[in-house]
């Protein structure tokens, strides 16, 4: 799953202002009629849930505007660029770079369709010699150029939009209760990193409320220092509201499940503790699965008396064949009803970019302007 992306982006330049005059049968000195230069098109990202990775970015990093059309004759005006929409999935996060890439900010996390955010002003048109004509200046040879579009670096990232996110080691069964829970169709098999990306499901309840399921790869001891597949897949569990933490007993070092399922509780809470981001501190509810296996059940009792002790309760549940599902769907749902959503990331403002080109002020602090006089008869 391509999930993050570095692009450069361009937004058109403004197309320059015309010197021209009037010429015309019986009208010896008409006057200046030269128009002005068009916009340039800005850039701007939109959210769409028909998309779900930025592979498309793969293969093209650099994105532009088209730049605005010069001014006319009679006074006739440049046209100018239509701005530039680039479709990206709901949940995208859009970092600024800073030339050297030691710096970036957030400036926006769209979250719902259709969603926009402007991240390039294109260029103003500039302005033709009709502009400069007055009482002094009858045959004025003056125009400006055109202001150059915004030229930006960006960093895009996905984090998954949902409201429950299932964590747990590789087997645990996320995959094999998210099939059953959402009627998805996540890979499901007998050997570990099974899920290699992402994967989501919908829990309907009732026609306009629903479910959201997370299910990303497993994690292993030291995944933080990028054991397995590391945690990077973490960050699409972000914005979940709560996770459901699946343990399997039979999948251990030790022949005591006990002991096994201690262990893998106390891994994967060090792991979410090491990514950080508030993971650790996110409400969670702790299953036990595969307890229609015998070895299981019996010890499923066990496994909630020595838990208890830390303060967790234990649900038993079997994804295969569905026990305990109805209990841990009436828990999740009463989980989510108090906990409030935090459908995005705190983000800062696009900040406009200057430079020698588009300094407002740029005549005082360089003792000239943006005005270009034509030394050539017209």
């Amino acid at each position: 799953m391509v999930d993050i992306v570095e692009i450069k982006i361009k937004a058109g330049d403004g197309g320059d202002g015309k010197v021209s005059f009037r010429h015309e049968k019986h009208l010896a000195k008409g006057g200046p009629d030269g128009g002005d230069g068009g916009n340039g098109g800005s850039i701007y990202f939109i959210a769409d849930n028909n998309l779900s990775t930025l592979i498309d970015f793969r293969s093209k990093s650099l994105f532009k505007a088209d730049s605005g059309q010069p001014g006319g004759k009679k006074n006739m005006t440049g046209a100018s660029a239509e701005d530039f929409l680039i479709k990206v999935p709901v949940g995208t996060l859009i970092y600024e770079l800073s030339e050297d890439e030691k710096k970036e900010d957030l400036v926006g996390d769209l979250v719902e369709k259709g969603q926009m955010l402007l991240i390039a002003k294109g260029g103003h048109g500039g302005r033709g010699n009709y502009r400069f004509r007055g009482s002094v200046n009858q045959t004025p040879q003056q125009y400006t150029q055109g202001t150059k579009g915004e030229e930006k670096l960006v960093r895009l990232e996905i984090k998954l939009i949902a409201d429950v996110g299932l964590v747990g080691a590789p087997n645990a069964g996320k995959s094999t209760l998210l099939n059953r829970l959402t009627n998805s169709n996540a890979k499901v098999a007998e050997y570990p990193f099974t899920t290699l990306t992402p994967n989501l499901g919908i829990y309907r309840i009732e026609s306009e409320k629903n479910i959201v399921f997370a299910d990303i790869p497993g994690l292993i001891e030291g995944a933080s220092q990028g054991k397995g597949l590391g945690d990077e897949f973490l960050r699409h569990i972000e914005r979940t509201r709560l996770l459901v933490h699946l343990i399997d007993p039979m999948s251990g070092r030790n022949k005591d499940l006990v002991n096994n399922a201690l262990e893998s509780y106390q891994m994967i809470r060090n792991e979410l503790k090491e990514y950080g981001h508030d993971l650790d501190t996110k409400q969670s509810i702790v299953v036990v699965n595969k307890i229609d296996v015998t070895e299981v059940r019996e010890v499923l009792e066990e496994i909630g008396n020595r838990l208890s002790i830390l303060g967790v309760e234990v649900i038993g549940v079997s994804s295969a064949t569905g026990e305990g599902l109805s209990v841990l769907l009436n828990k999740i749902s009463f989980a989510l009803e108090n906990i409030p959503r935090k459908s995005s990331f705190e983000t800062k403002s696009v900040v406009k970019k200057y430079n020698i080109d588009n300094l407002p002020n740029r005549r005082i602090v360089f003792n000239k302007g943006r005005v270009i006089t034509l030394n050539k008869r017209l």
